[in-house]
């Protein structure tokens, strides 16, 4: 077994040092990013504000005027209702601060950093396991049972990309609603189903708090920008937990050009869907079981016999094909791994390495 895997996908320099692979040999299927790459619109818009030196001179906005009016009317909600910073884990730190969490039910499997930042912010964590015999369903009555205060959860979720309609995790924040409990709802990947998002319902269910990235769907991870949706008034107690100038000026103007891209967004959505479906069959035409996904990425299992650390080293080492490894995913069984949706060349790519792979293992060292 191999002792230590990377904490998240898209780690290549960790990758290429360990294994001894340039980095640029390395195709990575580890990371959820879109691989359509950046919109047409975000470059020329860097480099404009490069050329001009109140970009970099001046202060950004502390008010986020603009920024937080593109992502209002991109997610079809109020601009009192966004808050603003640089990531995910940030405004999750915040909101916990904000709201005094005690205790969180969190289902699991789920993205690492839940954990770590409801450790960091001492809040008692209580697990509850998602079974994917029932893919990875929702269940309501025993999300709701015992005494925490919060629920912190994912739709689509993540590492299964598994999606609950809209209408049942409303039925759950309403009930949540009865009990005082807050419904802290990470949708980094709703932007592959966006009539899903709850984020119009903050208004209405004061309990909820919306997390959503730009950066995965628009390709643009390292410019760091995620926001939240919630009420006016929670809106402003997690504001208060954050810094000022919480994001660039480079960043923000890259990210409204972005947003404004509205064909880039239903190309995205549209190559992903079919890339998704023939990678999924294709996958069950050599027997590997995948997990229904409405993200940018399948869950899978490996048949039986076959190791999925040396499946995955042998991925790395033989076809410099990085996968995610998810045995260091909390609740989900062994044989389990990730891997993102790519262009049509690469998606074939990988699945011809599966295929030489699977033989390679079931013949073993």
């Amino acid at each position: 077994m191999i002792e230590k895997l990377p904490t998240h996908g898209g780690q290549l320099c960790q990758i290429a040092e360990r294994f001894g692979i340039p980095v640029s040999q390395l195709l990575d299927f580890s990371a959820n990013i879109n691989p359509e790459g950046p919109p047409p619109a975000v470059i020329p818009t860097l480099q404009a504000s490069l050329e001009d030196p109140a970009s970099l001179a001046s202060y950004p906005d502390i008010e986020q005027t603009d920024i937080r009016g593109a992502l209002a009317c991109y997610a079809g909600v109020s601009p009192n209702s966004i808050v603003v910073a640089n990531g995910f884990v940030p405004i999750l730190d915040a909101a916990l601060r904000a709201l005094k969490t005690s205790h969180c039910l969190m289902p699991v499997p789920a993205f690492v950093e839940y954990r770590t930042a409801l450790t960091r912010a001492q809040v008692k964590i209580t697990p509850h396991l998602l079974a994917p015999a029932s893919n990875f369903g929702y269940d309501i009555e025993a999300m709701l049972a015992g005494g925490h205060d919060a629920i912190l959860l994912a739709n689509p979720q993540n590492p299964s990309g598994v999606l609950c309609s809209s209408q049942i995790l409303l039925q759950l924040v309403a009930r949540a609603a009865d009990k005082n409990i807050v419904v802290l709802l990470d949708e980094a990947f709703i932007d592959y189903v966006p009539s899903e998002s709850l984020g119009p319902y903050v208004e209405r269910f004061p309990n909820l708090i919306v997390f959503r990235s730009v950066t995965k769907f628009h390709g643009i991870p390292g410019l760091r920008i995620a926001y939240a949706v919630a009420s006016s008034q929670l809106n402003k107690l997690v504001a208060s937990e954050l810094p000022p100038w919480p994001v660039t000026t480079l960043a923000a103007q890259a990210v409204i050009a972005a947003l404004a891209d509205g064909a880039y967004a239903d190309r995205s959505r549209l190559v992903n869907r079919e890339r998704r479906g023939l990678m999924q069959s294709r996958l069950n035409q050599l027997e590997i079981q995948s997990y229904n996904s409405a993200a940018n990425f399948l869950l899978f299992r490996l048949p039986s016999g076959i190791n999925s650390d040396l499946f995955w080293q042998r991925m790395i080492v033989d076809h410099h094909i990085v996968l995610r490894n998810c045995r260091n995913y909390e609740g989900l069984g062994d044989g389990h791994l990730r891997v993102a949706v790519r262009t049509e060349f690469q998606n074939e790519a990988l699945l011809k390495a599966v295929r030489q792979n699977l033989r390679k293992c079931r013949a073993g060292p």
